[in-house]
């Protein structure tokens, strides 16, 4: 579908950025007020939920990178604590964006992570965190956690999920082959493209583990990605609704004005996120492109607690991506300084006291460091580091006078780099080098790997950020539902009209 081009219908990033299942989409119409001769006394409006405590908000400065946690619920009831408790969960992201290079990252946990939830001394799925403590007991799960700290809240129930849907026509989705989901009501009964109405797009962004296309020969196969599938098909939607609004909305004042209306009475927000703060944040965005939003999934294994289906986090693979949100970019070496990093010394060289005075350089540089011990001589001088320690890695190179191999090592436990001095030791620096003079180590991808499954055959696990992790099927078959996932329509297409 054509992006609307031509100065008199650029829009703000907040209108461009306007998914990450629904939240996003309506705060983001909330700040086109502006645009529309909307006060911010109508920002003022959108219900605020007393999380100051919780948040990190206030360790912002004006500039800085900032985590928004989003959550999709269904209205359940009462019960547990706080103004969200009681609710179910259906949608976690944290979506960083960052005003210094206009960039926009969304990472989804998917609802079965088996994680120690705060507050309590039991594990559990992460989307018990919010129906049994609210909305404080998430974010304190996922500092916890994870390590990602949570400066503002976004809260939406699906029910206003089918209003947006209803307010942009309906969502135009291009399916390769008839779909169906029962238990969410899809039913897609002809290959082609559908513009999906409230309840056909709710019913294919929620999908869990009976998503099913039918190849050829009419027969039905079911998608074992579970939750990761259902993650794909959101961030899917992410794309194909940003579109919808933008092509709607940028030519239609009164969508917008009705965008703006849905967004400022229908979602729950962080009593730290004011207008003035969306606004501003709109401005610093005003290029920004749908097709620039960077979505990540995290790495799992599927196992079994008790009858339960969980998933349990893959950590080393996991750490490039969780890297990213709580500030480390291992692309940015800029990102860390030595207070940041704990080193470890180990002499690989015949020189008595080498590590210990090697450490003591290094801590007077800011360095925390741990006691130094002795390496196999022979070898050239290399910096260890767990996947996702790359910026620590070479900002440790930087301190260093010589050459420098890299080697990833998992089995690093309390330090982030350890550094062995080798063959062809050169001392340390008193002056750090230029980061563009260091070699950088290269970012490390989540690797592949293998499980078995419950009937003792193979199946690949995926986790790179291009596709879901999961049992997905044999990549020989020809008719594997992998092959044909829904995709966005092609330019032009006429979509038929579906509920």
């Amino acid at each position: 579908m054509p992006r609307p081009e031509g100065p008199h219908l650029r829009r703000t990033w907040p209108q461009r950025l306007l998914i990450a299942c629904n939240a996003v989409a309506l705060v983001a119409a909330a700040v086109t007020a502006g645009a529309l001769a909307y006060s911010n006394d109508r920002l003022a409006e959108i219900e605020r939920v007393g999380l100051s405590d919780f948040t990190r908000a206030e360790e912002l400065a004006d500039g800085d990178a900032q985590n928004y946690l989003i959550v999709g619920v269904d209205e359940a009831g009462g019960g547990g604590q706080g103004e969200s408790a009681g609710l179910h969960t259906d949608t976690i992201m944290i979506l960083r964006i960052d005003p210094q290079d206009t960039s926009a990252q969304l990472v989804s946990f998917p609802r079965d992570l088996w994680v120690p939830i705060a507050e309590t001394d039991a594990n559990q799925r992460i989307n018990t965190a919010l129906s049994t403590g609210g909305a404080r007991r998430l974010i304190k799960t996922i500092d916890e956690d994870f390590g990602i700290p949570v400066h503002h809240y976004l809260q939406v129930d699906f029910e206003d999920f089918r209003t947006l849907v209803e307010v942009v026509d309906g969502i135009p989705v291009q399916f390769p082959r008839p779909a169906r989901a029962p238990s969410s009501g899809l039913s897609i009964p002809e290959a082609g493209c559908f513009t999906l109405g409230p309840d056909q797009a709710l019913g294919f962004s929620r999908a869990r583990k009976d998503y099913q296309v039918q190849d050829a020969d009419g027969t039905w196969h079911t998608d074992l990605g579970g939750d990761y599938s259902r993650v794909e098909r959101q961030q899917l939607f992410v794309e194909l609704a940003l579109r919808q609004v933008i092509t709607k909305g940028a030519r239609n004042p009164n969508t917008l004005r009705r965008l703006v209306d849905l967004g400022v009475g229908t979602i729950r927000v962080d009593d730290a996120l004011d207008g003035d703060n969306l606004v501003d944040l709109g401005a610093r965005f005003r290029d920004f492109r749908p097709e620039e939003l960077v979505t990540h999934t995290l790495p799992t294994t599927e196992d079994n607690v008790g009858e339960a289906d969980v998933l349990f986090l893959r950590e080393d693979d996991a750490e490039p991506i969780l890297s990213i949100f709580r500030g480390v970019d291992p692309s940015r070496p800029g990102s860390v300084s030595p207070p940041d990093v704990t080193v470890q010394v180990r002499n690989g060289t015949a020189t008595p006291g080498q590590a210990a005075e090697v450490t003591t350089t290094l801590t007077d540089a800011g360095f925390e460091a741990l006691v130094p011990d002795d390496a196999e001589q022979g070898q050239p001088t290399t910096i260890l580091y767990p996947a996702g320690r790359e910026a620590q890695a070479q900002l440790v190179a930087r301190h260093l006078s010589g050459p420098v191999d890299y080697e990833v090592s998992p089995s690093i436990d309390d330090a982030d780099v350890v550094v062995v001095t080798g063959s062809d030791w050169d001392g340390v620096v008193s002056t750090p080098r230029p980061a563009d003079e260091v070699e950088a180590p290269v970012t490390t991808s989540p690797a592949t790997t293998t499980e078995a499954d419950a009937s003792g055959s193979s199946t690949t696990v995926e986790s790179d950020d291009d596709g879901p992790a999961g049992d997905q099927g044999d990549a020989d078959d020809p008719d594997d539902p992998r092959f044909y996932r829904a995709e966005a329509p092609p330019a032009g297409a006429s979509c038929e009209a579906t509920g």
